[in-house]
């Protein structure tokens, strides 16, 4: 009974240590730990910063005057292109940046351009000083080209192999640009997002022939052949047919007669040959160079991507009406043809059935284009 009613003896425990180490860790290491990660990563960031300015992927990067939108524009630049950096506004949405001949103006800094990302100091816009005026747009008539039959090519004895034999071409009407695109008119494309940027920027002797806005009455150049004619769809017409092109160029209607150069069959004015600007002109610059329906530019300044392919014996084959050049298979059509002389050929050349090629794929600073599109046809 004894054992029964005596309470049962039970062993006391000792209290347990206090978790110092745990506590340590918990309260002061981690904190530490995270503060000194976040430190690193503040500084990894500022040392990745760069006073580089990069034009991301489908985006036109516009410099102008000052920090204001309706300032005088400076230059464009397409994606890829590297620009220093000297200076921004206190809020980071525009940047100063250097140009060529020590110039500078202002980019609005693109949105996916983080400001971690760059490294600036705030800078005071310079006061403006007087600049000389932008040329204006140029106006893009077409000429219409009514219905014809026409001779293509060169007879015996005059011009190259791939000119031969002369051939009688049936046309429907079509309209043709009156001057090639200009430098202006192409950027408006790559503006809305359609157009490609030119890979360079530079003409035959001016490194900035394509981002400065004072030639923006220039021709288009260093532009492959899709992005020539993508331009061109954007605008609802197309590439003129080689059969188009070199109707347009050298037809005499009233005459009945093929001419051997725009203007006629002497020497004349024109940028090509001896007369050579020895570059690309503002488009409509040499006057006499005008073919008999109106056409500029066609036997000098640049030479001109048309539709066609490429082959040497193509005129023995030819369609006799709308012709469209050959296919590209099996070695049927190689490279894209070129048309009309440019400030860097001889007079020669730029005979109005003279045919030249090049790979579609480059941009070359002799070659621009413009553009055509069938003739509405009339309503019953």
């Amino acid at each position: 009974m004894s054992d029964l009613a005596s309470p049962r003896s039970v062993p006391i425990r000792p209290a347990a240590p206090r978790p110092v180490t745990q506590m340590a860790i918990g309260c002061f290491a981690i904190p530490v730990l995270t503060a000194a990660i976040l430190l690193a990563g503040f500084l990894y960031l500022r040392l990745k910063a760069t006073a580089l300015l990069i034009v991301p992927d489908k985006e036109l990067l516009l410099v102008r005057t000052a920090p204001d939108e309706t300032a005088p524009l400076l230059a464009r630049f397409g994606r890829g292109y590297q620009l220093q950096i000297t200076g921004r506004t206190e809020d980071w949405r525009w940047l100063e940046v250097e140009l060529w001949d020590r110039r500078r103006g202002w980019a609005f800094r693109p949105l996916d351009i983080l400001v971690w990302q760059l490294e600036a100091e705030p800078v005071t816009p310079a006061t403006l000083t007087s600049l000389p005026p932008l040329p204006g747009a140029v106006e893009m008539p077409m000429i219409l080209i009514p219905a014809t039959t026409f001779t293509m090519g060169s007879p015996p004895g005059l011009g190259e192999a791939d000119e031969q034999p002369a051939h009688a071409v049936n046309l429907s009407a079509f309209e043709i640009d009156q001057f090639e695109v200009t430098a202006g008119q192409y950027w408006d494309c790559v503006a809305a997002g359609v157009c490609a940027a030119p890979n360079s920027y530079a003409s035959q002797t001016r490194p900035h022939y394509l981002n400065d806005p004072a030639f923006d009455r220039y021709p288009m150049i260093n532009v492959p052949w899709a992005e020539a004619n993508r331009y061109c769809n954007w605008q609802g017409k197309r590439l003129p047919t080689e059969a188009e092109w070199e109707m347009a160029a050298g037809w005499d209607a009233a005459k009945k007669a093929k001419l051997q150069w725009p203007w006629g069959n002497e020497a004349g004015q024109a940028n090509v040959g001896d007369s050579s600007a020895g570059d690309a002109a503002a488009v409509g610059s040499f006057p006499a160079d005008r073919s008999p329906l109106g056409v500029m530019d066609m036997a000098g300044n640049v030479s001109e991507w048309v539709l066609d392919w490429y082959k040497v014996d193509y005129y023995s084959v030819a369609d006799d009406t709308n012709p469209l050049g050959p296919t590209p298979r099996r070695g049927e059509g190689s490279g894209r043809v070129v048309r009309g002389g440019s400030f860097a050929n001889p007079l020669a050349e730029a005979r109005t059935a003279n045919r030249g090629q090049q790979a579609e794929t480059y941009g070359y600073p002799t070659v621009g284009f413009r553009c055509a599109r069938s003739a509405p046809q009339p309503q019953p």
